[in-house]
């Protein structure tokens, strides 16, 4: 895995010191990578402002990351963040967590929000760390997250007013009945593999069972894309094209979103290129053939299915974008 900092180049400190690195040098605190006496690596977060209390009110307690703040006299007063890394194994998640961590705070204009930031995404990494197995998303899970990002980043180009409602709506992450909800109307977003490929998943019965007014379905082709194709995505340059639309708040939102899916940017991901197309968008109303959970028999727990997208031509939804627009 390639890595954002140069962690090789710390040499193990002299005792009760740190060897330093500086990094992000735009932001309005001083930050480093370090490595200190028993070769553990860190990143140290340098400030004037005393923010005890703020660190009392949000540490975190994580067993893969010794948390602490201190206070040091060196010509001036200077406070310090000090994130420890336990276990050097984690090293290649560590760095990209920290880079993670970085491209959230570039907006901060002051010392208390950017401790406040680290100490609240450090929140959002544990999360990732007890829900990721082993880090990495599979392949279908990629496409799956590569079609949900993409209509995303679509109502964002046609509703740039209505950011932060969009990323409530979104409820994919979560793993609840659908992928996105806005006042009465669902939707259920689905991926194939292949252009050619004329059929989908449906994965439970509530998957087109639904308790609001209306179902719309979203269907996108998330192709691996050839190496010399330029109009390709993968999850971290989506992400990145995401990202640079949105405020502080809507980024924070977003971010949240993306641990949800277990999913922070890493390197691994830049080798799983797509072309993404979307295919037709449907409703899913009366006649429109699914399995009804009230018609299985009791006993029953799990059913999946595939359907038929050639049966379903007499359901695509022109008005899609508009009636979601109306519902936000």
């Amino acid at each position: 895995m390639n890595r954002n900092f140069a962690w090789d180049e710390l040499t193990i400190s002299a005792e009760n010191s740190f060897t330093t690195r500086r990094i992000a040098e735009e932001l309005c605190a001083d930050l480093y990578i370090a490595r200190d006496n028993e070769g553990a690596f860190c990143v140290l977060i340098q400030h004037s402002e005393d923010l005890r209390k703020l660190f009392l009110k949000h540490k975190v307690d994580l067993r893969a990351i010794h948390l602490d703040y201190r206070h040091l006299e060196t010509g001036k007063s200077t406070f310090t963040l000090l994130l420890k890394l336990k276990d050097d194994q984690l090293l290649d998640y560590f760095d990209q967590f920290i880079w993670f961590v970085l491209q959230g705070l570039k907006h901060c204009k002051n010392e208390k929000d950017l401790v406040g930031g680290v100490l609240a995404k450090l929140k959002i990494w544990k999360k990732f760390l007890s829900s990721s197995r082993e880090g990495k998303l599979t392949e279908e899970q990629i496409r799956g997250l590569l079609a949900e990002m993409y209509l995303l980043d679509q109502l964002f180009e046609l509703f740039p007013q209505e950011y932060e409602k969009i990323l409530h709506g979104w409820y994919g992450p979560q793993r609840l009945q659908h992928d996105f909800l806005y006042k009465d109307l669902a939707i259920e977003v689905k991926s194939v593999s292949s252009t050619d490929k004329r059929h989908i998943r449906i994965s439970s019965l509530s998957q087109l069972d639904s308790t609001v007014s209306r179902l719309l379905l979203s269907v996108y082709a998330v192709i691996r894309s050839p190496e010399n194709i330029k109009e390709k995505f993968n999850l971290n340059t989506l992400s990145q094209r995401i990202m640079a639309k949105l405020g502080f708040h809507e980024r924070d939102i977003f971010e949240r979103k993306l641990i949800e899916c277990n999913y922070i940017p890493d390197s691994f991901y830049d080798d799983y290129n797509y072309i993404i197309r979307p295919i037709n968008n449907y409703e899913v109303k009366d006649g429109f053939p699914r399995l009804d959970s009230s018609l299985i028999p009791l006993g029953i727990l799990n059913v999946t299915y595939d359907l038929d997208l050639n049966i379903i031509d007499s359901y695509k939804h022109e008005s899609f974008f508009t009636d979601v627009g109306d519902a936000l």
